[in-house]
């Protein structure tokens, strides 16, 4: 998704003012700059790509519209074979759900791209664009692209997804007489699709009875602050924020319980407990562990920022920090060492394969399953420990057995 403009209650900051209503006035309060990250720009040049890739494969603009279009996109400093196979994947599904349901019906579904939502109905001057809507009868389809790579995100109960939904039910629920709701987020580069439905009594029973209250809190600034990982992850005051710093210091003491676990000195003199932190210490230590260290990040990139800006803080200073030594310019690289006549094994790199989504559009599908299909292999990801409630089946577990053998 795109970033949603100015509006205080977007859909895309939704789980930070759903559950740290205050939050969003203190932002406003301290005027912290809103500069967009490197991710967030590239994911911007991701969803500009796709959107152009849909309306061709829709019809919506010609071969001549996108050739021109697409060219100013692979202008940019983000664009590459990944963007491309990432893309190809997004408009894959989308592509295949309405071939799916015209299959079904008899009848294509109406397909709308990045269409703006009103839910003001239930957020003061709430809106955000929705990256695809698909109607199909009486089901309402809220797909939403996810270019990240760093953490997978559910379409399960998101928050974002349903407050698009009902600024959907806003525009076509009377229309069509909506009876159902499917959210679903793609997320090609972790290889994720996701999806959720509600009855759509049950959405509007959530946005009138949770969102709104907490949106009317948040509107005024008003209610407790909740710290935690999916209020403070993209909140910009969370470097300076009382109640987050006072949550992780009261996790630190609380959790570390560091006046139960004795010296090496003690454990040795009155065998009480080993030296060492039992299970049990250092599962509660990995329940904080986040919260602590994701504090401490925020409150060094705050510091920094604030130093650049001429805040001097007593034991610390500004420093250039570790580089690496680069080519400038690789194709004056390439012709110096060209024109001494060193050989091409020496200073190039052997040519690649190329990726799996830029393979299955130069074959087609058909062709590249008769090709590739079988050479195709998705190995297991470098083991992980995380909380229970993660949505991945445990390693060893006959979830996980039955998933290797799907593959």
């Amino acid at each position: 998704m795109p970033a949603e403009g100015h509006a205080l209650l977007g859909a895309s900051n939704a789980r930070q003012w759903l559950g740290c209503p205050p939050s969003i006035r203190f932002v406003e309060y301290l005027d912290l700059p809103d500069e967009e990250s490197p991710f967030a720009a590239e994911g911007t040049e991701a969803h500009a790509l796709a959107e152009l890739k849909l309306r061709l494969a829709f019809g919506q603009i010609t071969k001549r519209q996108y050739s021109s279009r697409v060219r100013s996109r692979k202008k940019s400093e983000y664009y590459g074979a990944e963007m491309e196979e990432a893309t190809d994947t997004y408009v894959s599904f989308v592509t295949g759900l309405s071939e799916t349901l015209e299959a079904e019906s008899g009848e294509a579904p109406t397909v709308e791209l990045e269409q703006r939502v009103d839910f003001s109905a239930y957020v003061p001057a709430g809106y955000g664009t929705a990256d695809c809507i698909v109607v199909d009868g009486t089901d309402l389809h809220v797909i939403d692209l996810k270019y990240g790579k760093g953490v997978a995100v559910s379409a399960e109960d998101n928050p974002q997804l349903k407050l698009y939904a009902l600024g959907a039910l806003e525009r076509y629920g009377m229309l069509y007489g909506i009876e159902t709701v499917i959210t679903t987020i793609v997320q090609p580069r972790l290889d994720s699709v996701s999806s959720d439905s509600y009855p759509v009594g049950d959405l509007v029973s959530w946005g009138r009875g949770y969102a709104a209250p907490r949106a009317e809190l948040a509107w005024a600034g008003e209610g407790e602050y909740h710290p935690g990982e999916d209020t403070c992850r993209w909140c910009r005051a969370k470097g300076v924020c009382r109640a987050r710093a006072d949550a992780a210091l009261r996790a630190a003491r609380s959790d570390f319980s560091v006046e139960s676990i004795p010296t090496p000195e003690e454990a040795a003199a009155k065998l009480a407990a080993p030296p060492d932190l039992s299970d049990g210490e250092i599962a509660r230590l990995l329940a904080v562990c986040p919260l602590i260290e994701d504090w401490c990040k925020g409150v060094r990139a705050d510091a920094l920022e604030r130093a650049l800006s001429g805040t001097a803080f007593d034991g610390f200073k500004v420093v250039a920090g570790r580089s690496s030594r680069r080519i400038a310019d690789a194709a004056s690289a390439i012709a110096a060492l060209q024109g001494a006549g060193v050989p091409e094994a020496d200073y190039l790199k052997p040519r690649e394969l190329q990726g799996i989504g830029a393979l299955t559009k130069a074959l087609g599908k058909e062709k590249f399953e008769e090709l590739l299909g079988p050479l195709v292999v998705k190995p297991q990801g470098k083991p992980a420990l995380v909380p229970e409630d993660d949505k991945r089946p445990a390693l060893g577990s006959a979830e996980s057995a039955a998933a290797d053998f799907a593959d």
